[in-house]
């Protein structure tokens, strides 16, 4: 056999496998929608957050408003066949009672529609991002993620049901403190005292029992951590 005809064969050889290889599958990126919506508040304002589930951003800023930006995305490609329906599905609800005052609530489907953070199996992830007035009243309850909350000045009340909380304040207080993890511990860079209890949750108590800055944290499975932080270095 030639040199030519050898050449001949081995191109042949190899047009007659690719045709028998399955063709390459297009990578397939994750459906990801973002919204962003506004509300007013008065200064000294209060900010209700409720009925939510994933990785939730707080931080403090100099507008007399509330931003609040959702961000959903979709990673099973195997269930629905219109994965932005269903992302439709889940948006912000407000209800202001007064300009003091805004309540922050999400619809929610099922919990199965949620990717937990800890090992969940449904098709959606959702992070939140929140601007508040820097001197915002926080009421949070978090059904399960993480929770950063950074340059905020007035009360803060944060519970979860899992997953971590962290609390970056931005000038050293005096602040009331009460935190508590029923799994986890709790850790500060403020003057108070520590307690650990049945070996497997802590509890912390701030000194400034009289300040009207207070900080009331629960978590039943996560850890608490407490930061005191100079404004130029938070975010």
């Amino acid at each position: 056999m030639t040199c030519k005809l050898a050449a001949s064969c081995i191109v042949m050889l190899a047009v007659a496998t690719t045709h028998l290889l399955p063709a390459a599958e297009p990578i397939q990126r994750p459906m990801q929608v973002t919204s962003t919506e506004h509300v007013s508040l008065a200064p000294g304002g209060t900010v209700r957050f409720d009925k939510s589930f994933g990785d939730l951003y707080v931080e403090g800023w100099d507008q007399s408003q509330v931003e609040m930006v959702l961000i959903k995305t979709f990673e099973n490609y195997e269930s629905p066949k219109n994965p932005a329906e269903r992302l439709e599905r889940v948006k912000f609800i407000t209800k202001q009672s007064s300009p003091n005052e805004v309540e922050i609530g999400t619809t929610i489907p099922s919990r199965s529609f949620f990717h937990h953070p800890f090992g969940g199996k449904g098709p959606v992830n959702v992070r939140y991002e929140l601007r508040v007035p820097r001197d915002t009243h926080l009421v949070i309850h978090h059904g399960g993620g993480n929770i950063l909350i950074g340059d905020v000045r007035g009360s803060i009340e944060a519970t979860n049901r899992e997953g971590d909380i962290v609390l970056m304040l931005p000038d050293p207080g005096p602040y009331s403190i009460d935190a508590r993890s029923k799994m986890g511990t709790v850790t500060s860079d403020f003057d108070g005292k520590a307690h650990v209890r049945h070996f497997i949750g802590e509890s912390f108590s701030g000194a400034g029992a009289d300040s009207p800055r207070k900080i009331f944290l629960r978590v039943g499975f996560g850890g608490i951590t407490i930061k005191e932080v100079s404004s130029e270095g938070l975010f």
